[in-house]
């Protein structure tokens, strides 16, 4: 047995596909500019995109999480983006897209402890829902990877 067959196939295809569903639910919402987000109004559909969002990166985490455990991957179990890490040291994700990922977990913290209002995390939380491609792009590769056996 390798160290690959200790990797669940089925837990992470459920992950992704979950991180498509809130990647939809957060498009679902228009949101044109940064000040959606400090209009009272707007409340329940901004927490509605942090909560989506927070899970995506959730989920995105424990697929780097379970990867980089089944491999050997990771140095410093205590940091999540040890194990994004892991996965481009691994040859799985590209560094490229590990370096505008890794900070997921720590903005992911930000967002379940509910800072918004405020200009600045409205402005970043406008710029995450802006680069949502990278999901899409962490999800190909984690596909390619899988499929490569």
């Amino acid at each position: 047995m390798t160290s690959k067959d200790l990797v669940r196939k089925e837990r992470i295809l459920q992950y992704l596909e979950d991180i498509q569903r809130q990647l939809e639910d957060i498009r679902s919402v228009p949101v044109s500019n940064k000040e959606f987000f400090l209009d009272r109004k707007n409340i329940i559909q901004t927490k509605a995109i942090k909560y989506s969002l927070a899970c995506a990166i959730q989920d995105l985490t424990r697929i780097c999480a379970h990867i980089a455990s089944a491999l050997s991957l990771w140095k410093i179990r205590e940091s999540e983006s040890e194990a994004i890490l892991g996965l481009a040291d691994g040859g799985i994700l590209p560094k490229e897209l590990v370096e505008r990922i890794k900070g997921m977990p720590a903005f992911r913290n930000r967002l379940i402890h509910d800072y918004l209002p405020n200009e600045f995390d409205a402005a970043r939380l406008f710029d995450a829902i802006q680069t949502l491609d990278d999901f899409q792009a962490f999800s190909r590769h984690i596909l390619a990877w899988l499929e490569r056996g």
